[in-house]
């Protein structure tokens, strides 16, 4: 995925003289060809993100497009004040890059495990929040932010081994902010949302294989979501969301927060992580696999769902 961005923040900088790309002593063995082409648009603030957000809205101010990186964990929780104060409030044209979407980083341990910034990036006024499932949402989610402006955020997992191929896929701006579905069925409508997105293809396989017949949407767009269009695609009784995140305040809150007027009508399952500190440390795959966000046990978990409140 980081490879997706800078090859799309390199276009952007041949044909704009304002584009920004700034670091917080990261990007190694990825930035270095932006750095030799762009070497005055190019700044490294060494290891001090605050110092990082605060100088990425001075310069837009001053009319500049910046695109600042860094890995999530430092990005979100030790600059969240800066975030919030210098770019939402003053709705800065700001694209912040973060690296590491939930346990990308596991084996570096629990302080680099990303698993609560949507849920409050999401609070967070005038912030566009994309969270890219595939390279061709990745690069959908910089052609938003580069077209668009104001503050955004992508968050940034590992690409998957294969690329995905959303069934409608049209490049205009109202999609950007749709779900891109993935398989069309009847019985389940299933919603994922970030890089999980691979297990839960895996899983469909699955589930095809059980007769489970369903749809799945990618939600590569977290905030603002397009309202009137989810609840028209939520056609379905049963109700299924999947992310390697909170089950506090991210993608099975967005739906949830959408069917509280229609209780009685829909069955929701959130699979999730659940809420408590996830102190194991691993691999991504081992810490997924613990968290019931394998292939398998997410396959498990919707038919157990789907056999408990299905026809």
């Amino acid at each position: 995925m980081r490879n997706t961005f800078i090859k799309k923040i390199s276009q952007y900088a041949k044909k704009n003289k304002n584009v920004y790309l700034l670091t917080a002593d990261l990007g190694f063995r990825s930035f270095e060809p932006f750095q030799k082409e762009f070497p005055d648009r190019f700044i490294n603030v060494g290891v001090a993100e605050n110092n990082l957000v605060g100088l990425a809205a001075g310069m837009a101010l001053s009319g500049k497009k910046v695109y600042v990186y860094s890995i999530l964990p430092f990005l979100v929780f030790k600059s969240y004040e800066q975030i919030r104060n210098l770019i939402c409030h003053n709705s800065l044209d700001v694209t912040l890059v973060g690296g590491g979407g939930g346990f990308s980083y596991a084996e570096q341990g629990i302080s680099h495990n990303t698993t609560e910034d949507i849920s409050i990036l999401r609070a967070l006024p005038n912030l566009t929040l994309f969270n890219p499932g595939t390279k061709i949402e990745t690069e959908n989610a910089m052609h938003f932010s580069y077209t668009t402006g104001g503050p955004s955020m992508l968050r940034l997992g590992k690409a998957p081994l294969l690329e995905i191929e959303s069934i409608d896929n049209r490049l205009n701006k109202k999609n950007y902010l749709r779900p891109n579905l993935l398989i069309k069925g009847k019985k389940i409508t299933i919603f994922t949302t970030g890089n999980i997105l691979e297990n839960v293809i895996k899983s469909a396989e699955i589930l095809k294989v059980k007769g489970v017949n369903f749809s799945l949407y990618s939600v590569n767009c977290i905030k603002p979501v397009d309202v009137n269009y989810i609840k028209r695609i939520m056609k379905t009784k049963l109700l299924v969301t999947v992310e390697e995140g909170s089950e506090i305040g991210g993608l099975g809150s967005l739906i949830s927060d959408l069917i509280s007027l229609n209780k009685n009508k829909y069955s929701l399952k959130k699979i999730a992580l659940t809420d408590k500190v996830h102190s194991e440390i691993g691999s991504q795959e081992y810490l997924r696999d613990i968290n019931k966000l394998s292939p398998n046990k997410i396959a498990s978990s919707i038919i157990k769902f789907y056999k408990s409140y299905g026809n």
